[in-house]
């Protein structure tokens, strides 16, 4: 009976595809390969002593990482919980695991997949973006709309103006309800006041945010000449990872 192959020759540097395999040999693995070796040797030839304490120091190691990776891992989440159970209540601005760029607080968090994921609700929000642009100082007001299938308009607008002190500054219109149509952004000039003049448009009826940088000079001619049906504010639902966290304002 042939001896089978000593499991030291597996962690041989030497050889690539070995070296490769070791990486998914687990304890079970050497357990179950250890075993077969000693019911498969050759009785006339049988595994030295200093061979088998080898095997067995290797089993050793192999056990010591697994619970040492099992350790770091339950460290890690726990940290990471932490992190994320401090948040609850916070304003932040992220990007959503449905790549929507979001701004709100968090109400809550859950574990997916080993990780926590926060949990905002928020209705359409807009304000001052960090992001350079070409809007003038002044005060702006929006209106987004979007019709139905039977071509009734309906849309979402600024409680109230939004007020520009600087030049050269955006606006950041976010959490923006989904729709199972395109949506068009609508704006008054820098006045606040006045006729709504179209901006621009979002194509997937499931994007969230838009970032204003037009001045007024550059404004199409379009306006807005239907007066829409609006809607209340609905909350829209976001689930946030912690390295999609871009900017966080602790709770007052």
């Amino acid at each position: 009976m042939s001896q089978v192959t000593n499991l030291s020759n597996l962690t041989n540097p030497s050889k690539a595809s070995t070296a490769n395999a070791i990486n998914d040999v687990d304890l079970d693995d050497f357990l179950k390969l250890m075993i077969s070796e000693l019911q498969n040797q050759d009785p006339l030839n049988p595994l030295e002593n200093d061979q088998l304490l080898a095997q067995i120091s290797q089993i050793r190691e192999v056990g010591a990482t697994e619970k040492l990776t099992s350790t770091l891992d339950a460290v890690l989440l726990g940290q990471n919980i932490t992190s994320a159970t401090s948040l609850i209540g916070a304003e932040i601005e992220a990007i959503s695991d449905d790549n929507q760029r979001v701004s709100g607080l968090v109400n809550r968090i859950t574990i997916s997949n080993g990780q926590p994921k926060l949990h905002l609700e928020e209705g359409s929000k807009v304000a001052i973006s960090d992001e350079p642009g070409d809007l003038e100082s002044g005060q702006y007001s929006y209106r987004i709309v979007w019709e139905n299938e039977d071509g009734i308009l309906f849309g979402v607008e600024t409680d109230a103006p939004v007020d520009v002190t600087e030049d050269e500054q955006s606006i950041q219109i976010s959490n923006l309800p989904v729709t199972d149509r395109a949506k068009q952004v609508y704006r008054t000039k820098s006045g606040g006041n006045g006729p709504y003049y179209f901006v621009g448009s979002l194509a997937d009826g499931k994007t969230s945010s838009y970032l204003d940088t037009t001045k007024d000079d550059a404004l199409s001619g379009t306006t807005l000449t239907r007066t829409p049906q609006l809607i209340d504010q609905p909350n829209r639902s976001f689930e946030v990872s912690l390295n999609n966290v871009g900017e966080i304002r602790p709770p007052r």
